[in-house]
């Protein structure tokens, strides 16, 4: 009787060994390319980095602000080795050149922490009309920039030229919606494709290590 019971214990143990290797090559295969993510046809540089995040995004899309607290929960947990940035998507359409320039004078005068999540906030959550650049100006007031500096800015060299980076990324990328992520310069994929916001940053993290 020992015997048999030791021999049903290992029969048990053996099993369940089977069926966790099996559910863990399951979830490698749960992402399979062309419907959960797409490879970009041509790979962007992210050197110095060998792995990078990058979130697609448009502050006049409130599926953007809704992103906002699963990516926040994705960055306090996600690799020390994935860098990880924020690039406004650029088309040839007027409101979404003067919406990145409104990312990017923050990034240059190095507020952008404080003004991302705020502004995010403030027109998406609170539905507060700041689209002129004097009601930027006066936004930005206690974050330490006055109005001068933030309209100068807004209108120097330095802010047009990262647009026009962000434009020729945002060509390359061909996202068909925001938000979207791309991931080490290779792989795009969004929340429709991944299934959910909680998919979309297991595909990341899988993607990353692709």
């Amino acid at each position: 009787m020992f015997q048999d019971s030791k021999l049903t214990i290992v029969g048990i143990l053996f099993s369940f060994l089977a069926i966790t290797s099996q559910i863990q090559a399951n979830d490698n295969f749960d992402f399979i390319e062309g419907i959960h993510y797409k490879k970009l046809d041509k790979t962007v540089d992210i050197s110095p980095y060998k792995k990078q995040v990058t979130e697609i995004f448009f502050y006049g899309c409130p599926h953007c602000y809704y992103l906002e607290p699963s990516l926040h929960k994705w960055l306090k947990t996600k690799p020390k080795d994935v860098n990880f940035i924020q690039m406004p998507a650029v088309l040839n359409s007027p409101n979404w050149i003067f919406m990145a320039r409104v990312y990017y004078t923050a990034v240059a005068l190095g507020i952008e922490k404080k003004f991302h999540p705020a502004y995010f906030k403030a027109i998406q959550g609170d539905k507060q009309q700041i689209f002129t650049l004097d009601e930027l100006a006066y936004f930005v007031k206690d974050m330490g920039v006055t109005s001068k500096e933030y309209k100068q800015m807004f209108k120097s060299f330095q802010v047009a030229q990262m647009v026009q980076k962000a434009k020729a990324k945002t060509d390359i990328f061909k996202a068909e919606g925001v938000p979207a992520v791309v991931i080490n310069g290779k792989y795009l994929t969004d929340v429709t494709m991944a299934t959910s916001r909680k998919k979309l940053w297991e595909l990341v993290n899988y993607l990353s290590n692709k």
